[in-house]
């Protein structure tokens, strides 16, 4: 088959290694998990090479939207922490997520990078559109969450947030008032990352789950496609997935189906 010629963005994990210690720690475990990973960037860039692809390799502290909207495909490799930390910045390029070493956590993951790699060349695969959370404060746009938006007081779970809560229950607008440690509502994505917690459900739901972190006022759980918030506390904070944002007083955040699904390339190889 023709393998059609693309401009490929590849990002690649931080090892805990690298990103935690400044590549100067004597763990022979991490050291061994640096080597396995940059053993398959190694060879992701061999089969890119051999294939006469144009790429170009970077860390997630070197993306932005801008970057991501140049290239006609993302490839994540890492884990599933580096395809959720792409996909902050990706709002409508395909993106394959690939798991480069065994330490990493790769739900979200391809794990035969060399099948993977080459049936998306050569255009073998579908397209999957994972929802996302489109998130404003105070109707101003923040950002997009793969896998969950996170509300607390600082994020911190020992401390008491307040905060009222809307949502839409069988139709009707259920407006609440929530004493508890925190709030956690996910996308079908998100599910599978709280197995305990949460029933996983299809990454293409359009309906989020929430549950409240040792409730003491308001509902434990329940699940919607639209919540709005208004934090009654001091300093509250708002997370979506790992990125965290200041939450004011009385300032209000919306949740809702995102415009831009994430658009995941899912190779047709039999594993």
């Amino acid at each position: 088959m023709q393998i059609e010629k693309r401009r490929i963005l590849v990002v690649r994990k931080m090892s805990a290694l690298e990103y935690y210690y400044k590549n100067s720690h004597k763990s022979r475990e991490l050291r061994e998990s640096r080597k396995e990973q940059d053993k398959n960037i190694e060879n992701l860039e061999k089969i890119l090479q051999e294939k006469n692809q144009q790429y170009k390799i970077v860390t997630r502290k070197e993306l932005d939207e801008k970057i991501l909207r140049e290239y006609d495909f993302v490839f994540s490799a890492g884990g599933d922490g580096t395809a959720v930390a792409t996909a902050a910045y990706n709002i409508a390029t395909p993106q394959l997520n690939l798991k480069t070493d065994k330490k990493s956590k790769g739900l979200l993951c391809q794990e035969n990078i060399e099948k993977a790699t080459k049936s998306v060349l050569a255009g073998d695969y579908q397209i999957e559109k994972w929802t996302r959370q489109d998130v404003s404060l105070d109707n101003i746009f923040v950002g997009r969450a793969l896998n969950e938006t996170c509300v607390g007081e600082q994020l911190n779970f020992s401390k008491m947030a307040k905060y009222e809560i809307e949502f839409l229950e069988f139709e009707d607008i259920k407006r609440e008032y929530h004493e508890n440690s925190g709030l956690i509502i996910t996308t079908g994505t998100g599910s599978t990352a709280w197995p305990f917690v949460f029933e996983p459900s299809s990454k293409k739901s359009e309906m989020f789950k929430f549950k409240t972190i040792f409730p003491t006022i308001g509902s434990e759980q329940g699940e919607s496609d639209y919540f709005k918030i208004i934090y009654k506390k001091h300093k509250g904070k708002f997370a979506l997935d790992t990125i965290e944002y200041k939450f004011p007083r009385d300032s209000m955040l919306e949740i809702k189906i995102s415009r831009n699904p994430l658009l995941v390339a899912i190779p047709n190889y039999k594993k």
